[in-house]
């Protein structure tokens, strides 16, 4: 790589990895790599010896995931076969480590990117390593034993002379109504995850990425069916008019008896909202304002200046607001700070905007969950003025 500044160096070192890995090249930069391969011949035997360490690495098969441990049994390999034409004495550092990239990342571990900086190999995860979120919980009994609930994993959870409290079968925790247990369960859905439970009166809970819901699991013995929710959940309530359900916030709390509706109450968010979809409810804040409402409304305090709010701000629901549950991202002229707030939570990243332009940016589009976040972020960029880069597991976004 004669004649050719830093920079210009570290991007083709890093076209050449990313062209023999599962992190796929753009048109232009595909034009690139060509380009610089048919400029010299010495070019185009740096890359045919990074795929010789490739074949040599899947014959290997290690699972070591210590850079320098892995490099010498390659190296060790390399020197006694003599079946590739190249001397490891001879090969330039970078290539060395980006070997050790490829061995890393064939075993399934952290891929390790980037060009060696002369201290040793920097861990960065690429964006084709982020996976989308799963069905996954974990549920905290009355004696504070911790118990992991995982999609298709049936499990039988008993309580006090081994009655059967609950049933977990596919993604849905389901209550036994007829248990006869006191005090409370509470299910906490880390980032990358939601969960389905059936509560012991029959009310359908669907529990969204990062969130924690705390209820009773003897309903039947209680004036009120109450439930307290921090993250958010979309409920659809059994009828019973003689035992009201109440959805408790930090900020607000909302009243049913059989209705469908959406609570997010997130520590930490600007605002707490309710968007009602079926039936009536009543929504109360915390200096006692009332409000009903009816279907196809969604209410938004404040949580920030919750102290000043006269009244309750109404606004019109979407399907947005709630089709997480039906495992769908649907954004419709949605802010993309907000869209960025669902996706963080869902993909586990932490994101970062450059510049205030960017938050104001505006998106419409429709995607399935259990897409890569790559897919999400190339469906944004196709119509929105928007530049996105992934570096030490940082999403940056700006506004050119």
């Amino acid at each position: 790589m004669k004649d050719m500044n830093p920079e210009e160096k570290a991007k083709i070192q890093d076209l050449m990895i990313r062209s023999i890995t599962a992190d796929p090249l753009t048109v232009q930069e595909q034009k690139e790599l060509s380009d610089w391969l048919n400029l010299d011949p010495g070019n185009r035997q740096e890359h045919d010896d990074l795929l010789s360490f490739r074949s040599l690495i899947k014959q290997e098969q290690t699972k070591a995931p210590d850079a320098d441990q892995a490099w010498k049994k390659v190296s060790q390999r390399i020197t006694d076969s003599h079946v590739y034409p190249f001397k490891t004495s001879l090969l330039p550092n970078w290539l060395k480590y980006a070997a050790v990239m490829i061995l890393i990342s064939t075993a399934g571990l952290l891929v390790y990117r980037n060009i060696y900086s002369g201290s040793g190999v920097r861990p960065e995860l690429t964006l084709a390593a982020i996976k989308p979120g799963s069905h996954h919980a974990e549920l905290i009994l009355p004696n504070g034993e911790h118990i992991k609930l995982q999609d298709e994993t049936p499990l039988n959870i008993s309580g006090s002379q081994n009655t059967l409290v609950a049933r977990n079968k596919g993604n849905v925790l389901v209550y036994n109504a007829g248990a006869g247990q006191q005090g409370y369960h509470k299910l906490i859905v880390p980032e990358g995850a939601q969960y389905e439970i059936i509560l012991p009166d029959k009310s359908h809970a669907w529990v969204n990425s990062g969130s924690e819901l705390t209820y009773r699991v003897d309903f039947n013995n209680s004036p009120i069916r109450e439930v307290k929710l921090v993250g958010e959940a979309y409920f659809k309530v059994a009828k019973d008019k003689k035992h009201p359900f109440i959805v408790k916030t930090d900020h607000m709390d909302v009243e049913a008896v059989g209705t469908a509706f959406n609570v997010i109450a997130y520590k930490g968010s600007d605002y707490t909202e309710t968007a009602l979809v079926e039936g009536i409810v009543n929504v109360t804040d915390k200096q006692g304002n009332k409000q009903r409402m009816v279907a196809g409304s969604k209410i938004r305090i404040s949580n920030k200046k919750i102290n000043l709010l006269p009244a309750l701000d109404k606004e019109r629901l979407a399907y947005e607001d709630y089709a997480w549950k039906d495992g769908i991202f649907v954004f419709d002229n949605m802010p993309l700070e907000e869209i960025c707030q669902q996706i963080s939570r869902w993909y586990r990243i932490k994101i970062v905007f450059t510049n205030e332009a960017a938050r104001k940016l505006h998106f419409t589009g429709t995607i399935q969950k259990n897409k890569s976040l790559a897919s999400i972020l190339k469906l944004i960029s196709t119509s929105t003025p928007v530049r996105f880069e992934f570096k030490n597991t940082i999403l940056y976004i700006t506004k050119p």
